[in-house]
């Protein structure tokens, strides 16, 4: 077996003693995953039963679990660095009687290829902790089959930056003690800091619960966050043929990604508008005249989003996709 690098141990050593996104069975408030895919099937018309999904970094599995419940005719295989959250993910998966779901040790920085090839790939939360996240990315597309998809979801620079500010203050209060976990979970209620953005503001029900959540988001052992310009960056070496931002999410509310001024807007979801943020004829008139990814960056710099829901798409499964929104913010890799 090869050996974890530094960076993966002292992450994989923090999950062990707080798993994420909970250390019980009992949470249900976590459906984001899934009514993220029934969204994409709606737009797509792609329908994802009876596909293979490839979950990589499951965590407890209370995300991936409840899809594969409603995906029945799936098959779903979930891998994670850590026992104690595939322990969780486990008992998840028979408390729910689920036949469609396997979990496996598996650190991603390893190589994932021989684990076989998946009609849609999930990597949701866990490539910004990886020690190279431009290598696992790579390592992720290569299971990827001729259509493939694969999603993710990457913390975001510009909205992440009070969480950073405050994760930052926790840190040099530990001073040398930067790995004393139950110290920097008293310092960050010391301090109030137990207020939780889109990802982390779960329904805990006891202090144990939160305890996961504070680590993750203010005491976790690596991380990077992304603006649209970090994003096209990691994408030109992904082997993908584009890729597309699918939502965002700021503070505690989470937004389909339409770079257009008119959308053919049918889901009674939120959705970025930037007319509603340039309010003149000349603003919007300048903002027309841009190109795709100076787009981007205009809505990344009025919205500043904590984080992005980014898909990234085959050829095949490019010319395959009917989504209209998704094609008119796709920016393909040259």
């Amino acid at each position: 077996m090869t050996k974890d690098d530094p960076i993966t141990q002292k992450v994989k050593n923090m999950y062990k003693k707080y798993p994420y996104p909970s250390p019980s069975t009992d949470v249900s408030q976590t459906n984001e995953l899934l009514n993220l895919l029934r969204i994409f099937e709606i737009e797509s018309k792609i329908k994802l039963e009876n596909k293979s999904i490839f979950d990589a970094g499951s965590g407890t599995g209370h995300r991936i679990t409840n899809v594969a419940q409603h995906f029945k005719k799936s098959s779903f295989l979930g891998i994670d660095i850590s026992d104690k959250s595939l322990s969780i993910a486990n008992k998840l998966k028979k408390l729910k009687k689920l036949q469609n779901i396997e979990f496996q040790k598996y650190n991603i920085m390893n190589g994932v290829k021989t684990l076989g090839k998946f009609d849609l790939v999930l990597c949701m939360g866990v490539l910004h902790h990886l020690s190279n996240p431009s290598n696992g990315l790579q390592m992720l597309t290569k299971t990827l089959k001729d259509d493939g998809i694969i999603f993710l979801y990457l913390y975001g620079k510009l909205g992440g930056h009070k969480r950073m500010v405050n994760k930052e203050i926790i840190s040099i209060l530990l001073d040398k003690e930067k790995l004393n976990y139950d110290l920097g979970i008293k310092l960050a209620r010391d301090l109030g800091l137990n207020k939780f953005d889109y990802g982390w503001n779960l329904n805990f029900k006891n202090k144990k619960e939160e305890d996961a959540l504070i680590v993750d988001s203010l005491l976790h052992a690596n991380e990077f966050l992304y603006d649209c310009n970090d994003i096209d960056n990691l994408f030109k070496k992904s082997n993908l043929y584009g890729y597309a931002i699918f939502g965002i999410t700021a503070g505690t509310e989470g937004y389909l990604f339409d770079a257009s001024i008119t959308t053919d807007k049918k889901l009674s979801i939120p959705q970025t508008n930037i007319a509603e943020k340039l309010k003149t004829k000349r603003s919007l008139s300048c903002y027309k005249l841009l190109n795709l990814k100076d787009k981007l960056r205009i809505i990344d710099l009025i919205y500043e989003p904590n984080g992005y829901t980014i898909i990234g798409l085959t050829k095949y499964a490019y010319d395959k996709l009917s989504n209209k929104r998704i094609k008119r913010n796709f920016i393909k890799i040259k």
